[in-house]
């Protein structure tokens, strides 16, 4: 009997049934004879054979199989394709397929391979477990160790900052006994132990005060009148020791600051806790657990020294100490900030003095200096030269110890502090000394300020002699351009000319001169009311241009060196020269100002608010507004004594050259186109013009071409009479509404008239030499706006020269913009001009003309009369009124052919000869449809001929008339400048066909 089949785990009797169906159900089905599926299956073993499947096979026909065959191959084939993909896509499944052809040698049983490898299995997980306990106690003592180690370094960091702010304290303390020495007049002397210094200052005697000890005691033996004057080495090392505690207090608030968001960051994390078996948060061993939670969702993930929670302890340690001292730090900050703005006060006081004991230029010395340099000077005396060279090192170590107060208070961030202190100690005695009532009228009378510029060019020019120095380093150290540098990298490309106001740390020019000079201006009323509110325009407009030059100067003036009187040595051999004495004075930093940092400047005090505030005191439109009463007043006076006297009255009220310029380089001829010029002109001159009302002066000046316009307008359409007394006649009513003898009134109003009407009442649209001239004044006028007047107003807003460009702060692409605009302007305001002359020209001048010209044609009627009934011999010449007819036009282009507009042409001439000769030819076809009818009444009746030349009336009469129109025909062509064809004249050639009938009887004249 063969053996029975391996059972598997858990098996019991209850299960064998489900166990044999379970195995039926997966072991294949014996082949089939003629299947075809012989060559791809084992043979089944006889144990299996065995098996109780007889059921199965007897309740299962052939075809059944077969499909369940189909169906379990289909189902191995996927499952198959499934497992080598996913042992294909892992690891240990490439291990696997790689050791796949060994797998037909593994033994059937394998429980039995099972319990063999069971023991390797404890032994491997043991192994594991130990690593992973030792992994864990390493990576605990690594973090232990990284703790101690974290902490080590933030201890010293903190000592060292500890011991920082201890020094600075004591450093500030020896700056407060100096201070206190100072008043008391003991010089630089040492540290006192009084009340000078606070009590934590006391622990760094060691770091700051110490330091100061031996120099102290050296400058007790010296001269001390020279600590008023100058600067000892000393002073110079405890102003950069100063500039020193002003970067502890920046580090120490910074380090503050960012222990601070440190300790918010970790409060508003949450924090992960982790529970043992019994559920409890066990925070000893937070990390560990969290640790092996990871391993055993994961088994690839292991405990790391990255993981570290303990950091956050280091931190709040370190927090928890600087929050101790943080009452300390701030008070350092204060205190350093006071310091440094009481050392610069004093220092800015020794540079006046020091500036006011300089000799004049022959080197005459005052007594004082004398005495403060006696020490320093040799048996037999110092000269002049040895002083000067002395007084520059005192100079120049003065500014070095500006420079580091100046640092120390940009470090702090009180900038504020030290502009302040500059517009207070530097330059508001300057501005006390010199700004009152009495220097303001110097040299005018009271109220009209003529006195401003000169007033304001000293104060600007005594500041930059006493304080230039200090201002050029200023600048030097802290303008830096934010177009041209951004992270530190230069940007492509040249800015613009206009260079953006950057922010400054600490802004003298700004801040420290021009704030308290216009906070000063306008603080007294009396002096804010006669310069912003004076109340006369000229007087207004000279305060403004004053202020608005000294404004536009400002940065210019003030960082521009003095003038030196130095020697023309080698700069090289004079820099070894002084290092061999000991003077190192020109190692120092040297601030270079170029144009670039004068536009920077400029443009940070056009950027002030101040300035804006400044501005906002100009009441200017009620300058314009005087100005244009005055423009405005010129223009009426001069067209209503135009309307009153005529065209030709002179009326000019301005300079005699101003007026002969005008006359000879424009050409007017009539006096009101000249006194129009004039007021356009000086609404430019410098006098009036004020840029920023640029927009209502171009406003005006349309404003008044177009009034002048508007007048020219009305009496070209016969709106206007001239020669009439407008004032006279209002004033006679005025009489008469205040109650006097209506007789009284008439009296004066007739003589007043007599007085001043010199001309009858008259249009002067009805008199062509009127009209001729002012269409000529107005061509000129057309070309002076769009030209010389352009040119003038383009000069004064945009400057060509390099200094009155420079005042207008504007960059070449906005002054080319402008340009533009103006010039829009200008032509579009003179745009009306050209339609009048066109008007003048085609229409009024030709009228007047062609109706003088028709007048004389009444008298072709008296030609039949000359010869009817007369017995008169046949005519020979042309009748005299012929010369008459275009006399008028001859004697006008004769006149005015020099001041004809280019524009017209010879197109009026034309249109008044053909509108002439229009109405001549209608004349003689009337005067020839008369002879006919003449005719044809007497034909009847027997006539009587004349003996002489044999003609009848009619002939005679129409030999007169072609003789005229031939004589009228020459005196076209003159007018018309010879020989032409003039067929376009119509009523020419119609008179042609009128007279041609007369033509024989001329040449049977001429024959006999």
């Amino acid at each position: 009997m063969a053996a029975a089949s391996p059972r598997p785990r858990g098996y019991t009797p209850s299960s064998q049934g489900h166990y044999h169906s379970a195995v039926a159900s997966l072991v294949p089905p014996p082949p089939i004879p003629g299947g075809g599926n012989e060559p791809h299956h084992r043979a089944i073993p006889a144990a299996s054979a065995s098996a109780p499947t007889t059921d199965v096979a007897t309740a299962t026909t052939t075809p059944q199989l077969q499909n369940r065959l189909a169906q379990l191959r289909s189902q191995s084939a996927n499952l198959s394709s499934e497992l080598t993909k996913r042992l294909a896509t892992s690891r240990s499944g490439q291990s696997l397929l790689h050791i796949g052809p060994s797998l037909s040698t593994l033994p059937p049983d394998l429980t039995s391979l099972l319990e063999a490898l069971s023991p390797l299995a404890r032994d491997v997980a043991s192994f594991e477990g130990a690593n992973r306990a030792e992994l864990k106690r390493v990576v605990a003592d690594g973090r232990r160790v990284r703790v101690l180690v974290g902490r080590r370094a933030h201890a010293r960091e903190c000592a060292e900052m500890y011991a920082e702010l201890v020094t600075a304290e004591g450093i500030l303390g020896e700056d407060a006994a100096r201070r206190m020495a100072e008043e008391h007049g003991l010089g630089g002397g040492g540290r006192k132990d009084d009340d000078g210094g606070r009590g934590d200052a006391n622990e760094g005697k060691g770091g700051g005060s110490e330091r100061y000890s031996s120099d102290d005691d050296e400058d007790q033996d010296g001269d001390h009148a020279n600590d008023d004057d100058g600067l000892d080495e000393a002073e110079l090392v405890h102003a950069s020791s100063l500039e020193r505690v002003a970067f502890t207090a920046l580090h120490l608030l910074r380090e503050l600051q960012w222990s601070t968001d440190e300790i918010s960051a970790i409060a508003m994390t949450p924090k992960k806790k982790a529970g043992n078996s019994n559920g409890d948060v066990d925070r000893d061993h937070d990390d560990d657990d969290a640790a092996d939670e990871n391993y055993d969702n994961n088994g690839n993930l292991l405990s790391s020294l990255d993981d570290d929670g303990n950091a956050n302890g280091i931190v709040m340690e370190k927090s928890r100490f600087l929050m101790k001292l943080a009452p300390r730090i701030r008070r350092l900050e204060s205190d350093t900030s006071r310091c440094l703005t009481g050392r610069l006060e004093g220092l800015l006081a020794k540079v006046r003095r020091l500036t006011e004991e300089k000799g004049d230029e022959d080197g005459v010395r005052p007594a004082a200096a004398q005495s403060a340099t006696a020490a320093a000077a040799t048996t037999d005396g110092e000269d002049d030269d040895d002083y000067r060279r002395c007084r520059q090192r005192r100079s120049e170590a003065l500014l070095v110890t500006v420079g580091h107060v100046l640092r120390g208070l940009a470090l702090l961030g009180r900038g504020r502090d030290a502009e302040s202190a500059f517009a207070r100690v530097a330059v508001m005695p300057v501005v006390r000394s010199r700004l009152n009532v009495g220097r303001l009228d110097m040299g005018g009378s009271r109220g009209e300020c003529a006195g401003l510029f000169s007033l304001l060019d000293d104060i600007a020019n005594t500041v930059r002699e006493i304080y230039g120095g200090i201002l050029r380093l200023n600048e030097g150290m802290f303008a830096w351009d934010a177009d041209n540098y951004i992270g530190g990298e230069e940007k492509d490309g040249e800015s613009g000319d206009g260079a953006s106001a950057s922010a400054m740390a600490i802004d003298l020019v700004t801040c420290g001169v021009w704030v308290p000079v216009t906070t000063a201006l306008m603080a007294d009323p009396g002096i804010k009311m006669a310069i912003f509110s004076p109340g006369i325009a000229n007087v207004l407009q000279a305060n403004y241009s004053a202020l608005d030059t000294f404004l536009s100067e400002l940065a210019s003036v003030l960082l521009s060196p003095l003038p030196t009187t130095s020697g023309g040595c080698d700069g090289a051999s004079s820099m070894v020269e002084a290092a061999r004495s000991g003077d190192y004075s020109r190692l120092y930093f040297q601030p270079v100002i170029d144009c670039r940092s004068i536009e920077r400047a400029q443009s940070r005090l056009y950027a002030h608010p101040a300035t804006v505030e400044y501005y906002k005191r100009w009441n200017l439109p009620i300058y314009y507004q005087l100005r244009f009463a005055e423009f405005t007043r010129r223009l009426d006076d001069t067209l209503r004594r135009v309307r009153e006297e005529g065209w030709h009255t002179n009326v000019y009220t301005g300079d005699d050259g101003d007026a002969r310029a005008i006359r000879d380089t424009l050409g007017f001829e009539l006096p009101i186109f000249m006194e129009l010029y004039d007021v356009l002109v000086s609404m430019w001159r410098p006098t009036v013009f004020l840029r920023p009302l640029t927009h209502r002066f171009l406003r005006g000046a349309v404003q008044l071409v177009g009034r002048t316009l508007a007048f020219v307008h009305e009496g070209l359409e016969g709106e206007i009479e001239f020669g009439r007394s407008i004032g006279s006649s209002s004033s006679g009513c005025r009489s008469d509404a205040d109650g006097k003898d209506k007789e009284e009134g008439g009296s004066e109003v007739a003589t007043l008239e007599t007085t001043i009407v010199s001309i009858p009442p008259y249009r002067w649209n009805e008199r062509v030499e009127d009209i001729a001239m002012v269409s000529w004044d107005l061509t000129i006028l057309d070309t002076a706006l769009t030209h010389d007047y352009l040119e003038v107003i383009v000069n004064t807003i945009c400057p060509s020269d390099e200094k009155s460009r420079h005042s207008t702060h504007n960059s070449t692409s906005e002054l080319d913009e402008i340009k533009l605009l103006v010039s829009d302007f200008v032509l579009e305001s003179s745009q009306g001009i050209a339609p009048l002359v066109l008007h003048s020209w085609n229409v009024l001048i030709v009228k007047n003309l062609t109706s003088q010209c028709c007048a004389p044609l009444s008298a072709v009627k008296g030609v039949a009369a000359t010869y009817r009934m007369t017995n008169r011999p046949p005519p020979t010449l042309a009748s005299p009124f012929v010369a008459m007819i275009l006399r008028p036009l001859k004697e006008f282009d004769k006149s005015y052919a020099s001041r004809t507009p280019p524009q017209i042409g010879v197109d009026w001439k034309r249109t008044v000869i053909a509108s002439v000769s229009d109405k001549y030819s209608l004349a003689v076809e009337e005067l020839i449809a008369t002879v006919k009818r003449t005719e044809e009444a007497l034909k009847g009746r027997t006539t009587r001929r004349t003996m002489v030349g044999g003609m009848s009336d009619g002939e005679k009469v129409k030999l007169q008339l072609f003789l005229d129109h031939k004589e009228y025909k020459r005196h076209v062509e003159d007018l018309l400048g010879g020989a032409h064809e003039l067929s376009w004249i119509e009523g020419l050639v119609k008179l042609g066909q009128l007279t041609e009938e007369a033509e024989e009887l001329f040449l049977r004249i001429e024959k006999k």
